[in-house]
């Protein structure tokens, strides 16, 4: 019924010791986690043989599905999920959700945990969305094409690079004749911060102001890049769609009442002497309005 209690139960069977020295990856299948992680949570907190950066996941099923299929080209699955995991966290593809992160997400006031879905499909392993938490149970999914949005607002990019859609209209002036109805513009050597701001304390309102500086890497469409009035125009057009999508995605955390963007935590830290409670976070919640600018 534990952990633990399983660790002794698989070493009655083997020769040699069952050891948690050495784990790098804790996975969860999607039932366990909507009826709750917190038991398993605070019991690998408590364990000094655990190293606080391993990396949560969530699988899509069944971990035991995931793990136990004979993939063709997967020589060591416990090693190959660690490093797909761990090159997209490196690669800014993905938030990090190591143990201590999940953890302290989990203890906050007012900050929900997200973590990676992992789906198996076909011979491969993918990283298929985020899993959003309200405490120790998960409420909601963003597919994987929303990391970079989550990222964006949670942390700040050194590196990243991410590809996103634009009307063709919203770039009206800069195209040049019979452009398609959608323009795919790919961004790298992003470096962002982001600054989050109270403005109003009775009735909460945020201000959400995310600087960014990025390359434009690649464009599917004929368009003048030498002209600075249509980089002008690019520029306008990305950031709006950016904060389209933040702001879609901060709809969606209402939804599902899952605080991602830890807005409850920075209304704690502004807010002298606010005795904030979950209780009385959860009610506020539901009415935060946030300004998205980019």
């Amino acid at each position: 019924k534990t952990s633990k209690g399983s660790r002794t139960k698989i070493n009655r069977k083997s020769s040699k010791k069952i050891v948690a020295g050495q784990l790098r990856v804790v996975l969860y299948g999607d039932e366990i986690a909507k009826q709750g992680i917190d038991e398993t949570l605070n019991a690998l907190g408590r364990d000094p043989n655990i190293s606080s950066s391993i990396y949560m996941a969530v699988v899509d099923g069944e971990s035991k599905t995931l793990l136990d299929y004979n993939y063709e080209n997967i020589e060591d699955i416990g090693e190959h999920i660690f490093k797909l995991l761990e090159q997209n966290i490196d690669e800014e593809q993905i938030i990090s959700s190591t143990l201590h992160e999940v953890s302290h997400d989990y203890h906050s006031i007012g900050e929900d945990i997200a973590m990676p879905i992992l789906s198996k499909e076909g011979e491969s392993i993918n990283i298929s969305g985020m899993a959003l938490f309200k405490k120790g149970k998960m409420v909601g999914v963003l597919p994987a094409e929303d990391s970079f949005y989550l990222k964006i607002s949670r942390d700040r990019y050194d590196s990243g690079t991410f590809e996103t859609t634009i009307e063709s209209g919203d770039l009206e002036g800069a195209l040049k004749n019979n452009p398609p109805k959608e323009v795919s513009v790919v961004l790298d050597t992003i470096k962002s911060k982001k600054e989050l701001k109270l403005i109003n304390q009775s009735e909460p309102e945020f201000d959400l102001h995310i600087t960014m500086n990025a390359r434009l890497l690649e464009l599917n469409v004929d368009m003048d890049l030498g002209n600075p009035k249509n980089i002008a125009i690019m520029e306008k057009a990305i950031s709006e769609s950016l904060s389209n999508e933040i702001m879609r995605i901060f709809r969606y955390c209402q939804e599902v009442n899952s605080d991602i963007f830890g807005l409850g935590q920075q209304y704690q830290s502004s807010v002298r002497n606010s005795n904030l409670t979950e209780l009385k976070w959860d009610e506020m919640y539901q009415k935060v309005k946030v300004n998205v600018e980019i």
